[in-house]
């Protein structure tokens, strides 16, 4: 932007200071000047054009009267070919620096700027290029004479003779291939004398609404550009953010799988499924603060002669002979009870619903079901279970006591239902 600014402001001031003036010299040197006049009319007007030894290019020539409207002029080929001119848009001033002599005072000068066009032009018809045309009053010493292009018009009898339609009915400079410096349209007859030592067109190369228009189309697309490039900047940080954030979101979902899978996998027996013993004492606070406390009871199982069935038949069977039990003790129990793996052959079911009554007759389901089930290795298999309720609200005192009442049923012969009631040990 302050590169811009300082190109804007540098700009602004070489075009104030006359950088954009622009200069077209017509030589003698560069471009034909050649002699024209009334004689192919019938008139009887004679001259010629030269150069001097001065540079200068000068026409003389005796004007007629023969010919009703005589004249003689200089033409100046600005081009090879009448359909390749120059352009003059852009230039705003004709300046002539000559000398004019004639037989009779006020006498003046025609100039025409001829420009050819397909839309009216023909090559093989002179007459045809558009005459863009002043006349001016010329001095008899050496000077200059500035002549506006704007003031030039076009020749009313050319526009009527070519029936030229009004769109191409103003002066065109767009294409300028011949200059003529003529003799006045009502000339004295006699010796007429003209020198040119210059001729040059003045103008710019952009004018000064261009210019700003110019200046103020880079601004804009400048702006656009820069905003252009702040908008796909913006996009990227944001995608860079947005998968930035997706990432985290899934490096976040991903450990929190993790987590819960490690805290199931902490907290849950990988051969049966059910809950392990680590950090079980939280959930059954949680669940004995739910209910009551009145009706809450434990069951300790174990398998009985389970390390004779590893020994016979090998461990892997005795994995399957776990994992039955773990389906049995599922079918057994009510949504609100918690199974336990507590280790090795040994389960605990916690019964935070149930009395004890409630609970011996589970105890006794489940030993039946033992006896009914069939069994991966195709022989009976049978269970012992004690069975024990809630005392001085101590969850590990219940579970103790149903410990103590499945070594009562384990010493009592096993395959039976022992319950802890208070100070004594019922047989159920």
């Amino acid at each position: 932007m302050f590169v811009l600014l300082f190109f804007s402001v540098a700009t602004v001031v070489w075009f104030f200071i006359g950088g954009a003036q622009s200069s077209y010299v017509i030589s003698p040197t560069e471009f034909q000047f050649r002699y024209i006049d009334d004689t192919p009319m019938g008139g009887n007007t004679k001259g010629r054009v030269y150069t001097k030894d001065d540079g200068s290019v000068a026409l003389e020539c005796e004007l007629g009267s023969a010919y009703r409207w005589p004249f003689c002029e200089v033409a100046i080929s600005l081009s090879p070919s009448v359909t390749h001119g120059i352009d003059l848009a852009n230039y705003h001033s004709m300046i002539i620096e000559a000398a004019y002599k004639a037989p009779a005072p006020d006498q003046r000068l025609r100039v025409y700027l001829r420009n050819f066009n397909d839309a009216y032009s023909i090559t093989e018809d002179p007459v045809s290029m558009k005459f863009n045309g002043i006349e001016y009053n010329p001095t008899e010493e050496m000077s200059e004479i500035v002549l506006p292009l704007n003031s030039f018009q076009v020749l009313s009898w050319w526009i009527s003779d070519l029936d030229i339609p009004l769109e191409h009915a103003g002066p065109d400079m767009s294409n300028i291939s011949l200059i003529e410096i003529a003799t006045g349209s009502a000339p004295t007859v006699g010796k007429h004398e003209l020198t040119i030592k210059n001729i040059r067109f003045e103008g710019v190369m952009v004018t000064e609404a261009g210019l700003f228009r110019s200046l103020t189309f880079i601004w804009l697309a400048t702006a656009t550009v820069l905003l252009a490039v702040k908008y796909l900047q913006s996009r990227r940080v944001y995608d860079l953010e947005r998968r930035r954030a997706n990432r985290l979101k899934a490096i976040n979902t991903a450990l929190k799988q993790q987590s819960e899978t490690l805290s199931i996998m902490a907290t849950t027996d990988a051969l049966t499924g059910l809950r392990n013993r680590m950090d079980i004492y939280p959930e059954l606070e949680k669940a004995l603060a739910s209910t009551d406390g009145k009706n809450c009871t434990a069951l300790c199982l174990d398998i009985d002669h389970f390390k004779k069935i590893n020994d016979t038949y090998g461990h892997d069977m005795g994995d399957r002979l776990l994992i039955c039990t773990a389906e049995v003790l599922r079918e057994s129990v009510s949504t609100s009870d918690v199974i336990i793996r507590w280790g090795g052959e040994e389960f605990v079911i916690f019964c935070p619903n149930r009395n004890l009554a409630q609970a011996s007759f589970l105890a006794e389901k489940i030993r039946a079901a033992f006896e009914t089930t069939d069994w991966p290795h195709d022989a009976e298999l049978s269970c012992s279970v004690g069975v024990s309720s809630m005392r001085e609200g101590s969850i590990a005192a219940m579970i103790a006591d149903a410990d103590d009442a499945l070594y009562r049923a384990k010493q009592n012969g096993r395959n039976r239902v022992e319950v802890f009631a208070e100070s004594f040990i019922a047989t159920v």
